[in-house]
């Protein structure tokens, strides 16, 4: 109730405080001339009109007379009168007498009813209609002279009582055009649309109307209640804007109600144009062949509709919801919401499971095993959603122990909300057990905002209710429903964000599902359309092979337009392979294209097919050459023809003996068709340059030997061999580096050996006359030299046969060394760490995992190693990094009169470059600033004034020594 609706109800229980005046049968009464004092006969409770008896009862006989009752209608609009058994009052008229009451200010105005103790034994009651503007009520008694009753003790009264009025709900699409509601009270809209709904109620009884009763005005003391598909998240406007969520029905009821207070309940639908199903629109037949025309199907006629199917429109009933609900920490205390559902038919009640849908809260609570949550329907019976804890005001309770349920904010209970997630109850369309039997079987997911991932119950799925729904049957649906949420313990928290109630859609009268129909529907022009433009199925003959779209669009009854594209395929002609190389005079046909059968032939003698009749003969042929084949497709009378080439076998030069390690193939000496690869039975000794594949390549041995040459071509495979004869030349290997100074592993190849020799290195030989020398071993074909310096030096060996010398260099690398240092440095400060180098080349590998560098960047303490490697050598050394703390540190508390030394603010840092520190108030107005390491805040404000009691906090923005950005916040709580 608003404060304007209390003080009208005040004001009409203070008049009822005037004491009322008596009148009898045959008094004068109050015609229009002289209308009842309302404020003297305002009190219905007491009795005021008697029969002609007067007080003492018992009216006469063979008695008739009539009386009118008038309103004064500057202080009331109607007449009330009462006749009852009960408080003081009484009713006895005989069975052979008769009270007549008439609607009006005589007894030629409308008869409302003749009445006596047979025909109402308890009595009755009229109150003036509101076809009756006078507000009279005239009665006339007549009794005869058998038998009388002791007579009446009534009452009659006037006040303004509650006046009728009416609405209506008129909708504007997007907010222009005409009224949308159509003779069905429906508001046809596309989806995306928005609707402004408008409430325009009519007072015709109303002060404004008549000069009298109470004002009725649409701008001020009228509340407009509205809900659409059961969600009253609206504003108490005459007007609204809804725009749908999704492709449905959606109920609209206004509840408008005035200040007496009464109520007047309009309601209309929204109805959403449905997405239509294309799924029969397209092609008749798809793919085509070329040339071929096929129809399109889709469209809208007078008569038929083709290819399009529109599902049912459903309505969605939804439900009523209630607000935001805290739950703060509690032990044993109970919190309580609760929804006032009115609006359904009179009388409508709960009598199955199914009644009740669903429940769904939104919350969030950071501690399971300590929550009970329960439902109470209007009529008070209780059932449990949730029963966690024992003993509680639930009997049992599984004890879910710290689950949470949502993403639950659970900073000490400090009354911030965290993520609310949706739980749902349905004793019907439960997807699980209770919520206990499913925290047993594990149905836990991550609670990752404020949960930091800890476990919550699991929200997408529908629980069963701990408690019995079939205990609800019975309630009626109308009246207060109420979420009663107990927590027993304490250091918790949460919020109900939202709760609601669903109710099966058999309650909301009238929201059968809806029909949409298309109205007008076109293809979208394209050349390739040659007839039935107009027509349900239009047909289309494209040119060429491709894929081709088509766009049908399409208009509904609610005027909503929709197209869908269909692709229709265009096969090509028919498809053989290529012009090709057949290897062996005989080709396996593969991959012949066709819609249908063929037929193969050629004017070649030389070639024969194995079937001419399949898509994939056996071509053969009698000698190399290329011929030409074709196929016919059976279907589209089309030949299409390819070449196949036939290659004959390949030849190369014939046996062949040199003095020497290379042969020159000779140009012309091989005929192949493609080129090919050249091979040998001792790939170990021949070699092929530049490459193997090189059609006339150079042959190259590694040692003297007889070897067979082989060519085989790349198109078909076919090989032919020749022998061919070398003698190698001189051939030393000796290793690129030695770690010793010392190596045995000079190895020569020759065709009658030779000796070895060296060059010293010109770096080292005056160290010494001979820097390096041979272990007997100078004429061996295997031999072992010493040096006495590192460097590198030149190695050779001469074949005793063809008087032919080869060399190579051998490398005898120097020792290697590095070091790094041991570091103070502050944390958050990163640093370069260097290895000193030594000369010779090297790798590094530090212990971090970087490698091929010389320096790394440092972050952590730590003992660091870096390791380098030459050819031969390996070096390491260590570094000791150290961080040491460069931070500030700040107390939260000072008091202004405190003898424990406590009365100042400041902070206490290490490793700090410069700072500026800030202090304000809540409202973040600055209360005191400084940027010397000597400061401090003594709680006085900028102008000299002590501060009051409470909550400051301070910013701290510094920059340590390493250059680095630092900043601290927090609080100051000041007390005295």
């Amino acid at each position: 109730m608003n404060v304007m609706k209390f003080a009208l109800v005040v004001l009409l229980g203070l008049g009822q405080l005037t004491v009322n005046a008596q009148m009898n049968m045959d008094g004068p009464g109050y015609p229009q001339t002289n209308p009842i004092p309302c404020t003297t006969f305002s009190d219905g409770s007491v009795p005021n009109f008697f029969d002609n008896g007067g007080a003492a009862g018992n009216y006469t006989a063979n008695y008739t007379d009539e009386i009118t009752f008038c309103p004064d209608l500057s202080q009331g609009s109607k007449v009330t009168l009462v006749f009852a058994i009960n408080a003081g009052f009484s009713f006895d008229v005989d069975a052979s007498d008769s009270i007549y009451v008439y609607d009006g200010p005589s007894s030629s105005s409308p008869l409302l009813g003749v009445h006596n103790s047979a025909t109402d034994p308890n009595g009755f009651t009229y109150v003036a209609s509101w076809s009756n503007p006078s507000g009279c009520l005239t009665v006339v008694f007549v009794s005869n002279g058998t038998v009388q009753g002791a007579g009446w003790q009534a009452n009659v009264s006037c006040g303004n009582v509650f006046q009728p009025f009416t609405n209506q709900i008129q909708a504007f699409v997007n907010g222009v055009g005409p009224n949308a509601i159509d003779t069905d009270n429906n508001i046809d809209i596309c989806f995306g649309d928005s609707v402004l709904l408008v409430g325009l109620p009519t007072f015709p009884n109303s002060f404004e109307t008549n000069g009298y009763g109470y004002s009725q005005n649409a701008n001020t003391n009228i509340d407009y209640e509205w809900s659409v598909g059961g969600v009253s998240s609206f504003p108490n406007n005459d007007s609204i804007w809804f725009t749908p969520p999704t492709r449905n029905g959606y109920f609209v009821e206004l509840v408008t109600t005035d200040d007496f207070p009464f109520a007047v309940n309009t309601t209309c639908k929204i109805r959403v144009s449905q997405l239509p199903n294309f799924a029969g629109t397209g092609p008749q037949n798809n793919p085509i062949c070329v040339g071929e025309s096929v129809a399109l199907l889709g469209g809208a006629n007078f008569t038929d509709t083709v290819g399009i199917d529109i599902p049912l429109g459903q309505f969605q009933p939804g439900g009523s919801f209630a607000g935001l609900t805290y739950l703060p920490d509690g032990s044993g205390v109970q919190y309580q919401t609760t929804i006032p559902i009115s609006g359904f038919p009179a009388g409508s009640s709960i009598s199955s499971l199914q009644d009740l849908n669903e429940v769904c809260i939104t919350m969030e609570h950071s501690y399971l095993g300590d929550l009970e949550i329960a439902l109470t329907c209007p009529n008070g019976t209780t059932v449990s959603l949730v029963n966690s804890y024992s003993p509680g005001f639930i009997a049992g309770g599984f004890n879910g122990g710290g689950t949470y349920l949502g993403d639950a904010n659970d900073a000490g209970a400090n009354g911030v909300p965290g993520a609310g997630w949706e739980y749902c109850f349905s004793a019907v369309f439960n997807d699980w057990g209770t919520m206990g039997s499913q925290l047993t079987a594990g149905n836990t997911v991550p609670a990752p905002l404020f949960g930091n991932g800890n476990p919550s119950m699991n929200p997408n799925g529908v629980y069963l209710p701990d408690g019995n729904f079939a205990l609800l049957n019975g309630c009626p649906v109308n009246g207060d429903w109420t979420i009663t949420v107990q927590d027993n313990l304490g250091i918790d928290d949460g919020f109900i964000f939202g709760w609601g109630l669903f109710f099966d859609p058999s309650f909301f009268v009238g929201l059968s599902p809806y029909q949409n129909y298309v109205v007008d529907s076109y293809w979208g022009s394209d050349p390739t359309i040659i007839s039935n433009v107009n027509d349900t199925a239009v047909i289309v003959m494209p040119p060429a092979a491709g894929d081709y779209n088509y766009t049908l669009f399409v208009t509904d009854d609610f005027g909503c337009d929709y197209d869908t594209t269909v692709t229709l395929t265009v096969l090509p002609l028919p498809t053989i392979f290529a012009d090709t190389i057949a290897c062996d005079f005989a080709m396996q046909v593969a991959g012949t294209v066709s819609n249908g059968s063929g037929t193969w032939s050629t004017t070649s003698p030389q070639v024969g097919f194995s079937n001419p009749n399949v898509l994939n003969p056996t071509i053969t042929a009698s000698q190399p050459g290329t011929y030409t084949v074709n196929f016919q497709n059976a279907a589209c009378p089309t030949v299409v023809s390819a070449d196949i080439t036939f290659p004959q076998l390949p030849t190369i030069f014939p046996d062949t003996s040199i003095c020497g390690f290379e042969f020159d193939v000779p140009v012309g000496s091989v005929d192949a068709f493609g080129g090919g690869t050249w091979s040998t039975i001792n790939p170990a000794i021949i070699t092929f340059s530049p490459n193997a594949t090189t059609l006339n390549p150079t042959i190259i041995a590694t040692s003297s030997s007889v070897n067979i040459i082989t060519f085989t071509d790349d198109v078909c495979n076919n090989s032919v061999s020749a022998e061919l004869t070398m003698i190698e030349s001189p051939t030393i290997s000796v290793p690129n580096v030695s770690c010793d100074l010392i190596e045995f592993d000079l190895i020569s190849t020759s065709y009658q050996g030779g000796t070895w020799s060296i060059i010293d290195n010109p770096v080292t030989t005056f160290l010494e006359d001979t820097a390096a020398n041979f272990f007997n071993t100078q004429n061996s074909a295997n031999a072992d030299v010493e040096v006495s310096v590192p460097g590198t030096y030149t190695i050779q060996f001469t074949d005793s046969y063809c008087n032919e010398t080869v060399t190579e260099t051998l490398t005898f690398p120097p020792y290697i060394w590095t070091e790094i240092l041991d570091t103070n440095i502050c944390l958050g400060i990163e640093y370069v760490l260097n290895a000193y180098q030594t000369p010779s080349p090297v790798s590094y590998s530090w212990s971090t995992g970087a490698t091929n560098t010389a320096s790394i960047n440092v972050t952590e303490p730590g003992t660091y190693t870096v390791t380098i490697t030459s050819e031969c050598y390996t070096y390491s050394d260590d570094a000791v990094i150290t961080y040491y703390l460069c931070d500030i540190v700040a107390p939260n508390v000072i008091s202004l009169n405190s003898q424990a030394d406590n009365e100042l603010w400041y902070f206490q840092s290490e490793g700090i470059a410069e700072f500026v520190c800030t202090i304000v108030n809540r409202w973040g107005n600055v209360i005191h600033e400084y940027s010397n390491f000597d400061g401090y805040w003594d709680g006085r404000d900028k102008s000299g004034n002590f501060v009051e009691d409470g909550v400051y906090f301070y910013i701290i923005k510094a920059k340590i020594f390493g250059g680095e950005d630092l900043e601290k916040h927090g609080h100051i709580t000041v007390v005295r």
